[in-house]
């Protein structure tokens, strides 16, 4: 959600500044009440250079002998220009800024007969999207410091973990965590990004020095219609109008420029929406600077950006966000802010151009003259009035033209975000001196005092941390005996998030007891245990390997599967083997879970799981061709043995009811009972994703496929005499953002059977449900008998879910806010052979933080069009 991705992008914090002159300016910005400015913008005109002021309003930065006009800059107050020589040291210049005065435009207000606002805001969006591509390049130098502080836990959060968050972690209530870094960003279009971790520096304790990652950029943008990527709308959305509502608060000047402020008011509460005010320069309808809040069940969120101008473009140079959250017991803040600063801009000038917006709903009379006029390329943009309809179309052909332009340069097209994030060697090793040299931004008197207390960790320590550094082998502890445990070794790769190498133990005594998976009426009690190793080389080459066992206390028989994957060519490409014997479902996918059928056998005499017994061996190949295609096959030979109960006395004992036997009742089979025999059976899978485009991480590349179409073609054949079949299956898969009207996930199949199987588990299976528990997601019904109605001819399937943060009960503002999540859905089936056709449609809700995650549903299912009873499921977080 916007909020915890908020929290964690205010802990990767980052950004810059080099100069190694000893002679600048330095001093303290002020209102006029004497109030400190925190965070003020202090910039060199004519040049790429700038600082900000510390959390105190004190600002140096490092000049050489010179004049300078310098620009000081706060949101809410007029920018300051002052022209001072600099000598061969620092001078001190202390700065008072004035709040800014809001001139209110009679007649822009007389003129309308709507708030002039919307006018405004109609023709910023219009033009957003030049904005986002009047830059076609840059390069600049990020400074960025975050701050961290836990204030406390209380009630049960303090005596659950408050004492094991400060062993564990060294992380002490009350003291002001500080990370910092100097990272160089380089764009380009459409959307390539280069980031290097210049230095980095924070006064974490040692526990946490070697598992910490550098921060990164947080890449804002409110020119897009989700600045932040994680569902939040901007007020520059095409959407915009329909989840705000806008006034205008009047203009002020800056740098001869007049500048709107608009202030912007949801339509409903949500943590996706802003409060605040968005300052807008008249005509070319860029941001000036903006100052927003928003809320949801973890806490309160504020955020500020300020632009300036470099070549005639208003770029972000300063960006601020805090939090304030409150949630499970613990309360802490957060803040985030950084500075951008020697920009290298390569301007596109076919973007980088103000036409004369008209506004249709407004200047009617203007766009009747305008409607059937063509745009003059040949003439300068500036100088041309046109319609927001006009711009728009205008934008779409541009576009076009511009990506002919780029594949005739044989420039990558396809790609639409590459991502390289790389560390410098030297990042972590960077001394005091050197941060001294480059930091400009002053410390406060309490960060000074956390580094040192860092510092004298880190001394006191040192021994510790070396020996680690050295061996890097994880603790062993008696605990791990019974509870499990993963054991990485070597220093965690903080460009991938992955260690070289990892041992994970799989305790008998906590593996299934944990989460129910210890019983079944085939094998009565057991106990799961395993071992698996990982090894990764970064993005390239990947290992996983280990063994599964399942020892059956009812049957007194020791089941155990072994299995090896290799992943190759950066992870797309991968080989894998497998073998051993093993208890199955006959419904591969496992339409119920083991602590489900738990529950329900041991209380209830329902043991709705059916199982057999397989030994095998299986070889799997997966290979990504690009993008667009994908293919995975699969080859195991078996053989299959039929299975009968072995356990027959629940925890609660009716004497009405009695176990089911393991033999699955279905329409199309008199007795699905078989005898032991052999399989051989090759799955080939093609998964296509027609519109994809490409991705890239470290170089590797993967798809995007957001909102876009999914399909799949399948063909399962049984290649023995006894166990022949041929079934082919096409899929389509998709999800639509539909604004107000919910996010709507589909999912279809059809398929059939072009040789029917003889053996059960290989006919096609639905995914039903008979328990109270909602099996959840977009391929599984809520109300069908699990093999009834199983096939072994042709068939249709489809699954529609639409989720919504506004429906019925989340029009309270309290359940919106609490994260609570409303759906509706439906599923339909048509067992065409059988002449069974079967639908359901319901209405779900879900809590978040609130109710952890849990949640309900309710609807009513048919069977061949004639009401076949009413339903209620519960959601279940995990």
């Amino acid at each position: 959600m916007l909020g915890t991705k908020l929290i964690f992008a205010s802990l990767y914090l980052f950004t810059a500044i080099t100069v190694f002159a000893q002679s600048g300016l330095k001093g303290n910005v002020k209102n006029t009440k004497g109030e400190k400015l925190s965070f003020a913008t202090i910039s060199i005109k004519g040049t790429s250079k700038g600082t900000i002021a510390n959390e105190d309003g004190n600002y140096e930065i490092a000049l050489t002998t010179g004049t300078y006009d310098i620009i000081f800059q706060y949101l809410g107050h007029k920018s300051l220009i002052k022209n001072i020589s600099v000598g061969s040291q620092y001078e001190v210049f202390d700065v008072v800024l004035e709040e800014q005065v809001i001139n209110l435009n009679e007649v822009k207000i007389s003129n309308l007969q709507e708030n002039p606002a919307y006018t405004i805001m109609r023709k910023a969006i219009s033009m957003a999207r030049y904005h986002v591509l009047e830059v076609d390049a840059y390069t600049a130098r990020t400074y960025v410091k975050g701050s961290g502080k836990v204030r406390d836990f209380t009630g049960l959060a303090k005596a659950l973990a408050g004492d094991k968050i400060k062993k564990e972690t060294g992380l002490e209530i009350g003291q002001t965590y500080v990370l910092e870094a100097i990272n160089d960003i380089g764009f380009r279009q459409p959307n390539t990004i280069k980031e290097t971790v210049i230095s980095n520096r924070d006064n974490f304790p040692p526990q946490l020095k070697n598992n910490s990652s550098p921060i990164q950029v947080a890449n804002v943008n409110f020119y897009k219609p989700d600045p932040l990527g994680g569902g939040s709308v901007s007020p520059l959305s095409p959407a915009a109008f329909s989840y705000y509502t806008f006034s205008y608060e009047g203009s002020f000047e800056d740098r001869g420029l007049e500048v709107n402020k608009i202030r912007l008011i949801p339509k409903f509460k949500s943590e996706n929406l802003y409060t605040g005010t968005i300052n807008i320069i008249e005509n070319t309808w860029a941001i000036h600077s903006l100052d927003l809040k928003s809320e949801d069940q973890n806490g309160k969120y504020s955020l500020k950006q300020l632009l300036s101008p470099f070549k005639d473009v208003w770029m972000p140079v300063y960006f601020e966000f805090n939090v304030a959250f409150s949630a499970f017991g613990i309360n802490a803040d957060f803040r985030y802010i950084t500075n951008v600063r020697d920009y290298n801009l390569t301007v596109n000038p076919t973007f980088h151009q103000q036409p004369t917006v008209i506004d249709e709903k407004i200047d009617k009379a203007a766009a009747a003259t305008l409607k059937d006029k063509k745009i003059d390329r040949s003439q300068a943009l500036a100088q041309q009035e046109m319609t927001r309809k006009q711009a728009r179309k205008l934008l779409q052909d541009l576009e076009k033209e511009e990506k002919k332009e780029r594949k005739a340069r044989n420039e990558e097209t396809d790609v639409v975000r590459d991502y390289t994030f790389k560390i410098d060697t030297l990042a972590a090793k960077r001394s005091s001196d050197f941060w001294n040299t480059e930091r400009q931004v002053p410390l406060t008197a309490i960060e000074i005092k956390g580094y040192r207390q860092a510092d004298s960790l880190t001394v006191v320590n040192a021994d510790k941390i070396r020996k680690d550094s050295i061996k890097n082998l994880p603790t062993f502890k008696a605990k791990h005996i019974f509870f499990g445990h993963t054991y990485n070794y070597g220093k965690r790769d903080p460009e991938n998030f992955t260690y070289p190498e990892s041992f994970i133990y799989k305790s008998p005594l906590a593996t299934g007891n944990l989460n129910g998976d210890f019983y079944n009426t085939v094998e009565g009690y057991y106990l799961n245990a395993g071992f698996e190793y990982k090894r990764a080389k970064k993005l390239d080459t990947r290992l996983s390997t280990g063994v599964d066992f399942r020892y059956s206390i009812t049957r007194n028989t020791l089941n155990g599967v072994f299995n090896i994957d290799y992943s190759f060519n950066k992870i797309h490409n991968a080989i894998g083997f497998s073998g051993g014997r093993f208890v199955r479902q006959f419904n591969n996918e496992n339409p119920i879970s083991p602590s489900t059928n738990m529950v329900y056998s041991l209380f209830f005499e329902d043991n709705y799981m059916k199982l057999y017994e397989k030994a095998f061996v299986s070889g799997n190949f997966r290979k990504w061709f690009s993008e667009q295609i994908s293919l995975v096959t699969n080859l195991e030979f078996a053989r299959r043995y039929a299975m009968p109960n072995n356990h027959f006395t629940p925890w609660r004992n009716s004497a009405e009811k009695e176990y089911s036997s393991n033999n699955p009742i279905t329409t199309e089979l008199a007795n699905t009972f078989f005898e032991t025999h052999n399989t051989l059976i090759l799955d080939v899978e093609f998964r296509i994703r027609p519109f994809a485009k490409v991705g890239r991480y470290n170089g590797r590349e993967y798809s995007i496929n957001n909102r876009k179409p999914n399909f799949t073609f399948k063909s399962r054949n049984g290649l023995l005499t006894e166990s022949r079949f041929w079934q082919a299956e096409a899929g389509y898969t998709q999800n639509w953002e539909l604004n107000k009207a919910g996010n709507l996930q589909i999912n279809a199949k059809i398929g059939k059977f072009f040789q029917k199987p003889a053996y059960f588990m290989d006919f096609k299976h639905f995914n039903g449900n008979q328990t109270i528990f909602s099996n959840g997601g977009v391929n599984a019904f809520r109300n069908l008998d699990y093999y009834l109605y199983s096939t072994a001819d042709s068939y249709l399937e489809i699954h529609a879910n639409d989720e919504f943060d506004k429906l019925l009960l989340t029009q309270i503002t309290w359940l919106r806010l609490g994260d609570f999540r409303e759906n509706l859905f439906v599923n339909y089936f048509n067992a065409f052979e059988q002449g069974n056709r079967y639908a359901e449609a319901g209405y779900g809700l879900q809590g978040g933080t609130i109710l952890l995650g849990f949640g309900v549903e309710v609807g009513a299912s048919f069977l061949n069009e004639s009401y076949n009873g009413t339903f209620v499921r519960l959601r279940l977080p995990f």
